[in-house]
């Protein structure tokens, strides 16, 4: 695939993270957190696509961030996920409960979703020296 016809992923990630916030400001923090997941699954992808052509089909983060790390030969990728790893887990567990279970997301837990996923594509944008333009 050429980097055009994989732009649309990190286009998709943009458009899932500004709907997060909106989401947010109207007080659907389940469908808030479901989004951010959906804003840095499709991130990842992107960033594994850009450099292999392709990417995992799978929705689990961890194997993502495994998969990016190992591809950009970039160790702290990984170890940052594992720093972060209830930060990851809770997005994965909105990515499923927010579908299929009455889970709720509390304005809180929401708050710190956002915040976490701001230090993540900052932390990606130093770390692969890429800006994502996500204005966050």
């Amino acid at each position: 695939m050429s980097l055009k016809e994989i732009e649309f992923l990190k286009e998709k990630s943009k458009k899932f993270y500004l709907n997060a916030l909106y989401l947010f400001e109207k007080g659907y923090h389940d469908l808030c957190a479901f989004n951010l997941e959906q804003s840095c699954q499709l991130l990842t992808k992107y960033l594994i696509a850009k450099r292999i052509g392709d990417w995992p089909k799978t929705h689990y983060l961890e194997h993502l961030l495994r998969t990016l790390s190992e591809i950009y030969d970039k160790p702290e990728i990984y170890e940052y996920y594992v720093n972060n790893e209830l930060f990851f887990d809770d997005l994965t567990d909105a990515y499923f409960t927010t579908r299929y279970f009455p889970k709720v997301f509390t304005k809180s837990l929401v708050e710190k979703l956002i915040e976490n996923y701001k230090k993540f594509v900052e932390f990606l944008e130093g770390t692969l020296n890429e800006k994502f333009e996500f204005d966050i």
